[in-house]
């Protein structure tokens, strides 16, 4: 088990027992404030007794308002009791009455009630400090076992209680009041039975057991389900320092719809992003020894020419001219791209005529187009700026515009279109060559691909591109264009670019 689940489970059962200090002071306190004792709040069934009490009193006299309350006192599931005061501050029940009772009296709601005699008698609800020792004592097989038979409540026949004073000498308190014996009922008065039992589920011990129970169930799951998949994401992490870069975590962790779960898939999306950045530089460095080799073998071979004929020196040192060229310019396009890769290349965005632009690039194709049979055109009516960075889209455009023209047939046509929408600007650049193969589209952007190998280039032409577009804020997309037959009848380039903000 980790250290957050430890947290969580040692949290949960930390507050339950400051809960229950704070209980158990708070109790302490109103214990230690017995003598002086507050107003209660009055409840439902408290309100009920005490507004009831003058009926009681009509119905049975001052002796049924006497035994109620004693059965009231009684009920271990009572929380407080009710005290029958005398002008004097006298219990009718001979209990203990606070020193402060008429001040008690000011501040509860005046419950007043006057016996046959006339004689008026205040009802004052008092907390009973012995309440939570009661209850704790109220199992099964505890009070059964102390509880005596009582004589039922009897409204009509009701027997005279004890008088108002101390209850006579050796007699049970519990029995003063309705007149039976030590020895037992008298024959055919109604018995009581014994006090009724709450439910096992009443039962503290119960109530205690389910509680406790019932937390650590929870506790034990809550720390589980929040460091199950902190121990997974360590796992995963310590297999990425092992260089295990194909590290996924599983459905249940990137499944659950919380903060863990969008972590998880943060993760897995940054492990695939890893993985493919050095798969990418390990195949780049592959690549890049590759197209390194073959040039540099021919220039070995061709000082091995000019040692063995002298003669044919200056034929051989007019190819070495041209593959040292060829050299230049792979450094050039591995070093342009590894800049725009990396972002370190310096990105200056400033307004752009996209217009002039476009005639700038296509004034050199044309040239190129011209020497092979073919022809480059420019589609635009009006002027459109773009916040780009000219440098970066010139080179994309020059790269995009001669692929174009290296591919179409001679005799054919280069199109190059700027259509204008709401917030961007398009620029297609179509021509009418074989296409690509489907299988090969999504790999055009990977560097050092080359579709179609006999042609000459290195293959990063169309990944300079993308990210020189993409460092502009703008999207490259490539796809074939199909006749009406459904035939492949050429091959288009889109440039998307956000256009200006008007200030």
């Amino acid at each position: 088990m980790g250290q957050v689940f430890w947290k969580f489970l040692v949290a949960f059962w930390g507050a339950l027992i400051l809960a229950g200090t704070l209980v158990w002071a708070v109790n302490e306190l109103s214990r230690a404030a017995e003598d002086e004792p507050r107003p209660v709040w009055i409840g439902p069934q408290l309100r009920l007794v005490l507004g009831s009490a003058q009926l009681m009193i009509d119905s049975g006299g001052i002796q049924l308002l006497g035994d109620v309350l004693q059965r009231w006192d009684d009920d271990p599931m009572s929380r407080d009791k009710i005290l029958l005061l005398n002008a004097r501050g006298e219990d009718y029940l001979q209990r203990k009455v606070p020193s402060n009772w008429a001040e008690l009296l000011t501040e509860q709601a005046e419950y007043k009630v006057q016996d046959k005699s006339g004689q008026s008698w205040f009802l004052l609800a008092v907390p009973r400090h012995e309440f939570l020792l009661d209850w704790l004592r109220s199992g099964r097989g505890v009070m059964a076992a102390s509880s005596v038979p009582a004589q039922r409540l009897d409204i009509h026949n009701a027997q005279p209680a004890r008088p108002f004073g101390p209850a006579p000498a050796g007699a049970r308190p519990d029995l003063a009041s309705t007149g039976v014996s030590d020895q037992g009922p008298p024959p055919g008065m109604p018995v009581k039975p014994t006090l009724a039992m709450p439910p096992v589920w009443f039962h503290p011990a119960f109530l205690l057991a389910a509680i406790l129970l019932t937390s650590l169930s929870v506790s034990l799951w809550l720390a589980w389900y929040f460091a199950s998949p902190v121990r997974q994401l360590k796992r995963a992490l310590q297999s990425l320092a092992s260089d295990q870069w194909l590290t996924q975590l599983g459905p249940k962790v990137t499944g659950r719809r919380d903060e863990f779960g969008a972590v998880a898939r943060s993760f897995n999306e940054m492990a695939k992003s890893v993985e493919q950045a050095i798969s990418g530089q390990r195949r780049l460095l592959h690549d890049v020894s590759h197209e390194f080799r073959s040039p540099l073998a021919r220039l070995q071979i061709l000082v091995g020419l000019a040692r063995q004929t002298p003669s044919e020196s200056a034929m051989v040192l007019d190819k070495v001219e041209a593959e040292t060229q060829k050299l230049n310019a792979l450094v050039e396009e591995i070093l342009t791209y590894s800049r725009l890769e990396s972002g370190a290349a310096a990105v200056k965005l400033q307004p752009v005529d996209l217009l002039e632009l476009l005639e700038s690039v296509a004034e050199d194709g044309r040239l190129e187009a011209l020497s092979q049979q073919k022809q480059l055109r420019v589609k635009a009516d009006t002027t459109v700026w773009v916040q780009a960075d000219p440098d970066l889209l010139y080179r994309a455009l020059e790269n995009l515009i001669r692929n174009a023209i290296k591919f179409t047939p001679a005799l054919t046509l280069v199109t190059i279109e700027l259509q204008q929408h709401e917030q961007q600007v398009q620029i297609c650049i179509s021509d009418q060559g074989p296409g690509v193969a489907h299988d090969d589209l999504a790999k055009l952007f990977t560097p050092f691909f080359r579709a179609q190998s006999k042609k000459d280039g290195v293959g990063l032409g169309l990944s300079i591109a993308k990210r020189a577009v993409e460092s502009c804020d703008g999207e490259l997309k490539l796809h074939n264009l199909y006749a009406a037959s459904g035939i492949v009848c050429g091959f288009q380039a889109v440039i998307s670019l956000p256009l200006q903000q008007k200030s």
